[in-house]
């Protein structure tokens, strides 16, 4: 008899509580101005683990424009909580010169990095690029952290068959 009733409880509270998660799904939360929802399972994946495979560097992103997106963000981080945060202004103009990059930041001890991304058969993904952080302990010079940095984007590059297979 206890069963029973237990068993009516719950039914009676799911269908009570259904239409709350309904409508959470229909409405998500909200996002900062400065991000777009981003899936990209495969950028996340690939960051993450050539992040753990580079001691070297202490900080790795992955940024492209998601397709029927407007804007281009990072679509892989090794901090999650910074996918979808849109690509600075300071980024993108780097992607028009289409160069590698690398900034001495003397306060933080590092070498800033950017490194224009396509995929291993050297087609675009959506204006990609990495960048990352060398700390100068392990580069004495902005060619030596470039090295560094190209060769991981080179490693990253060559695991990526096309730009959709990042969102999968």
């Amino acid at each position: 008899m206890n069963t029973r009733i237990l068993f009516r409880t719950f039914v009676a509270a799911s269908l009570l509580t259904a239409p709350l998660f309904t409508a959470a799904q229909e409405h998500p939360t909200p996002l900062p101005a400065n991000y777009i929802r981003v899936s990209a399972p495969m950028a996340q994946r690939l960051t993450v683990e050539t992040k753990e495979k580079h001691p070297e560097i202490v900080k790795l992103g992955l940024h492209a424009t998601p397709p029927a997106a407007g804007d281009n963000a990072i679509i892989g981080s090794d901090t999650p909580a910074k996918v979808g945060k849109k690509s600075s202004d300071k980024d993108m103009k780097k992607v028009s010169e289409a160069k590698p990059a690398a900034e001495r930041i003397d306060k933080d001890g590092i070498y800033d990095l950017f490194l224009p991304l396509s995929d291993a058969k050297g087609r675009d993904i959506g204006q990609g690029f990495v960048v990352m952080e060398v700390p100068f302990k392990n580069a004495n010079s902005p060619e030596k952290a470039l090295k560094i940095g190209e060769e991981i984007r080179d490693e990253i590059q060559r695991q990526i068959p096309s730009r959709d297979a990042l969102y999968k």
